[in-house]
């Protein structure tokens, strides 16, 4: 690779000669640009001629020129070295090479339409056995595989992988179902949570799992909560006891009905006990847990996931699966991608590949809506301005901005509207003229709005700036890390973007999301949600919690501070060699049952 770089930097110093042209040279002048001696510059000169990059040939005499043709392009030998670190696992590597040796983007559109193809289902023979592997792209960073302090999809996805939870919701018969615990009960006032393990469920590092680590897991999850995911309901735990090695006993300050379906979460994944104590914050890279695949390397690069032979559940057909980190990776041959990956995610999917390929779309899983923040004084405390914000953010108008074949207006989170393309989904769709003109009779008089969000949110809240602004508002945007928008920073703003994940925790994540609404919310209109939601806690029912979770829905529409923007459905599309598509909760392919037909 030296020798490479030696002749690149050669190459780079004279981009007026074309390859095949001789060109006249003193040594002096190559040691200068190599900076070595005349010895070594004649020593790297022969290496790159035995490699028929260039051709040398000196000329007897002090101060006489030497001819030196070039045959190999620098591009051509970087994206070599580029996809030679690649195949050593080293894409940072290939990647700093690219940006030192070639700024232009057309060198890097090249290594990535090679790494594209890079990607995807790859078998080899290891002796007597076949090595299965799986590769995928990510654009997102992984921060955190702890499933205490995931923040984001990808992670959560992983999580999945690594992890198991007490127990599982089914889909398909929306029911919960035993995993790690294979049998419960709760006792007559509902606030006992007695859980019995499965004997026998390893670790990855070789520990058997106890009810110890069980205490442990929602101890600390207690620990942790401050501002997490579903912290309200490690508010309403009192104790956990480990009765012994295979029992657990959760005891609830009050009724919870949601805490079976918390147990179920990725949040409430079991951890061991003694190794969460030791590594303390760098268990985040480098997680220990149950599931099917264990972590056997992660860096800014790639992680890597390989089978665990003794899960529980028995062993994944997959040996491996490798996720790269590409940040800027672009999809730019949509027939070579589709030969490459197999499985994509939110891929559109062309009419010749129909016969080929197959596709599952599962109902909306992520909503975005704005919500309006009423402790802050100003002019949106009217809630007719409020109704010509959502008037101006005409959905049909901002879903063809965005584009895209998965997105679908949305009006309600789980009401029977859920994903609506129906006209009665849009029901203040005023013409811009119009809006304009109500502003000028409102007490309007072009106060500057804060519209703030998240920093992975930006496209969508500049779609949603720029309909405000023809409208007439005047509108800045606030981006803030998770970690801000979760603090009291985003009660500066005067609107807030806000995206919902409704999988299988969807009565979780709503109740989560109407606790932290509160905190933005007029008086009268907080108590409301909260009785509500107090009442949805303490009901057993499923139908009936769902009924309560449409009236603070409907409250809250009514009252002008909820507005509903669209939803993105994740639609997987995979080729008919693959085998044992299964979706996770979060709308993944669960890499545990894949296969391949070869």
């Amino acid at each position: 690779m030296k020798l490479a770089n030696h002749y690149i930097r050669l190459r780079e110093q004279y981009p007026h000669i074309a390859e095949q042209q001789p060109h006249l040279v003193h040594l002096d002048e190559l040691a200068a640009v190599l900076g070595c001696t005349h010895r070594n510059v004649v020593l790297l000169l022969k290496k790159m001629q035995s490699e028929a990059w260039l051709d040398w040939l000196p000329k007897r005499g002090r101060g006489q020129k030497s001819a030196l043709t070039f045959y190999k392009p620098a591009e051509d030998l970087i994206l070599s070295i580029a996809q030679d670190l690649v195949e050593r696992k080293d894409l940072r590597g290939a990647l700093e090479q690219l940006n030192v040796s070639s700024p232009e983007g057309s060198l890097r559109d090249s290594f990535h339409r090679w790494l594209t193809g890079y990607f995807g289902y790859s078998s080899e023979m290891q002796g007597s056995k076949r090595f299965d592997t799986l590769r995928f792209p990510l654009t997102q960073a992984l921060l955190s595989l702890d499933p205490a302090t995931t923040n984001f999809r990808t992670e959560a996805h992983l999580v999945h992988q690594l992890f198991d939870p007490l127990v599982r919701y089914n889909r398909l018969t929306q029911t919960i179902e035993p995993h790690i615990a294979h049998a419960w009960e709760v006792n007559e006032a509902r606030t006992v949570w007695t859980f019995h393990l499965r004997k026998g469920i390893q670790f990855h590092h070789g520990r058997e799992l106890t009810a110890a680590d069980v205490k442990y897991t929602f101890e600390r999850l207690k620990r942790l909560a401050a501002g997490a995911l579903y912290s309200w309901v490690h508010r309403q735990i009192d104790t956990v006891e480990a009765v012994d090695p295979i029992t657990v006993s959760i005891r609830l300050s009050e009724p919870c009905e949601l805490l079976l379906q918390y147990a179920g979460t990725n949040r409430a994944s079991i951890v061991p006990a003694e190794l969460c104590e030791e590594l303390g914050d760098r268990f985040a890279l480098a997680p220990v847990g149950t599931g099917p695949f264990k972590l056997t390397h992660l860096d800014a690069s790639m992680c890597v996931l390989d089978a665990f032979p003794a899960y529980f559940q028995g062993r994944a057909h997959l040996d491996r699966v490798e996720l790269w980190h590409i940040p800027d990776m672009q999809v730019q041959d949509s027939e070579r991608t589709l030969e490459s990956f197999q499985i994509i995610h939110n891929y559109r999917l062309p009419d010749e590949a129909s016969e080929t390929w197959q596709q599952v779309q599962q109902p909306g899983s992520t909503c975005r809506f704005l919500t309006f923040n009423l402790l802050k004084q100003g002019p949106l405390s009217d809630p007719a301005l409020r109704g010509a914000v959502c008037a101006a953010l005409n959905r049909r108008k901002l879903l063809e901005r965005i584009g895209g074949d998965a997105i679908y207006t949305a009006d309600s989170f789980i009401g029977h509207g859920h994903g609506s393309m129906a006209p009665e989904a849009e029901p203040l769709a005023y013409e811009t003229a119009r809006i304009r003109a109500l502003l000028k009779r409102s007490a309007y008089d072009g106060q500057r709005l804060t519209l703030c969000t998240i920093t992975h949110y930006e496209p969508d809240a500049l779609h949603v700036q720029a309909l405000l602004q023809e409208a007439g508002f005047a509108v800045e945007l606030k981006l803030l890390s998770v970690e801000e928008f979760k603090s009291e920073q985003r009660l500066y703003a005067d609107l807030l973007l806000f995206s919902i994940m409704l999988d299988n925790d969807a009565e979780l994540r709503l109740i989560d999301l109407y606790k932290s609404m509160q905190r933005h919310l007029e008086p009268a209109v907080k108590a409301k949600v909260s009785a509500l939601m107090e009442e949805a806690l303490h009901e057993p029912s499923s139908n009936r919690r769902s009924a309560l979770l449409q009236a603070i829905e409907a409250h809250l529409t009514a009252k002008q501070v909820l507005h509903f923007l669209y939803f993105k459905r994740l639609k997987t599309i995979y080729h008919e060699s693959v085998k044992g598509i299964s979706l996770d909760a979060l709308d993944w392919v669960q890499f545990k049952n894949i296969w391949f037909k070869p």
